[in-house]
């Protein structure tokens, strides 16, 4: 009983999880060399951003308001500081990209989950 309720609970997971291909340094900086506008999400925390070729940012998030900062790529990582939110601590993600075109930002160090975002031009 206890062998098959653990195949069960991986088959469940496995068929539930969303297959993201992780992007290359290239392919990173083929996306990101224009000024793209984003919608961004995680969890119950949405918005907007404007990342510009230069490596500054502007964004209005929900319930929160609007901050700036910049940007960078390390390798195969897009890294960020916000001037108030995050406390300007710097956060790195790896992008992954799905079928869909959606795009899923995860912890280098963990794997966990940082967020969703598209491009909106």
């Amino acid at each position: 009983m206890k062998r098959w309720l653990v195949f069960a609970v991986a088959v469940f997971l496995g068929g539930c999880r969303e297959d993201h291909r992780t992007l290359t340094a290239q392919e990173l900086a083929s996306e990101l060399n224009i000024s793209r506008k984003i919608a961004f999400e995680r969890f119950h925390i949405s918005g907007t951003a404007t990342l510009r070729r230069d490596g500054s940012f502007e964004a209005t998030v929900l319930h929160l308001g609007r901050d700036t900062g910049t940007w960078w790529l390390d390798g195969d990582k897009i890294c960020s500081r916000w001037a108030n939110f995050r406390q300007g601590q710097e956060l790195c993600a790896m992008v992954g990209q799905s079928e869909d075109g959606q795009f899923r930002g995860k912890s280098p160090i963990s794997g966990s989950f940082l967020g969703n975002f598209r491009f909106l031009n």
